[in-house]
């Protein structure tokens, strides 16, 4: 690959931006607002974008985009915040059987995004929206902070992202700070809110770590208004998710940066 000077990647270079997709077409179109903004900061001459499923461009499509241009390293970025079947084992598939047979392509499979220092930063601001929206005073102190996360399944991966938030919810003082990988298990988040909210907190956030918002940035948004009609006296937050925030985008150039430099 031609050199690498930090600022840009070489012409010889296409992204290609992947996320799951999803059902809900709101989510959707997150994805292609952070694949613009990805495009927009010229970090490499062409930045394309797919989906596994539910959604076009496909990958293949995006895939070929890039070939088209006649580009020789295709730098494969995956728009997920958690390493998992999709980015070990289904999207190398597509990718090697696509290009099976032309040996002068070159692909590069970067990292999911998380964990990564960006990310919480994110979660910071994300937070103190959430704090500033209230009309309730209440100190950090008196907070529960829950981040819910739907999780991998390489624990070690999980361990490192609950001790980067653990990190983030002491320096921000709250009165304790827990993780919820839920994967399919809404009960599951339930449980933990049944059995905390009984420690007299006066307040409970609840992050969405996900990127884009659907089927589980809803199901927590509808569960902290569940349990605020069960427990009226302590104030449920909702908070949203990451979302395509410039952050997101400097956090996924680091990941092709790891791969190149």
């Amino acid at each position: 690959m031609d050199i690498f000077t930090g600022e840009r990647l070489p012409d010889s270079c296409a992204i290609c931006l992947l996320g799951h997709g999803s059902r809900d077409p709101d989510g959707t179109q997150e994805f292609l607002a952070l694949w613009k903004k990805l495009r927009d900061r010229n970090f490499c001459q062409i930045t394309e974008g797919g989906f596994l499923e539910f959604a076009k461009p496909t990958i293949s499509e995006a895939l070929s985009a890039c070939h088209r241009h006649g580009i020789k390293n295709i730098i494969i970025l995956p728009g997920i915040l958690f390493s998992g079947k999709h980015t070990q084992k289904d999207i190398p598939k597509i990718a090697n059987e696509m290009f099976q047979g032309l040996p002068e392509i070159n692909l590069i499979f970067a990292e999911p995004l998380a964990p990564q220092p960006e990310l919480m930063e994110v979660c910071r601001e994300r937070i103190e929206q959430g704090e500033s929206g209230s009309q309730e005073s209440i100190s950090r102190s008196e907070t529960l902070l829950m981040t819910v996360a739907h999780g991998s399944r390489n624990t070690d991966f999980n361990a490192q992202v609950e001790k980067n938030l653990s990190r983030l919810g002491k320096k921000l003082g709250f009165g304790k700070t827990l993780t919820c990988f839920a994967g399919n298990s809404q009960h599951f988040l339930a449980d933990m809110l049944n059995k905390f909210t009984s420690q007299k907190f006066r307040r409970v956030i609840l992050l969405p770590f996900f990127l884009f918002t659907g089927v589980w940035v809803k199901r927590v948004h509808s569960l902290a208004d569940t349990f605020q009609g069960k427990y009226p006296d302590i104030e449920f937050l909702k908070i949203p998710h990451l979302g395509y925030h410039d952050l997101i985008v400097e956090a996924l150039i680091q990941r092709v940066r790891e791969k190149v430099q």
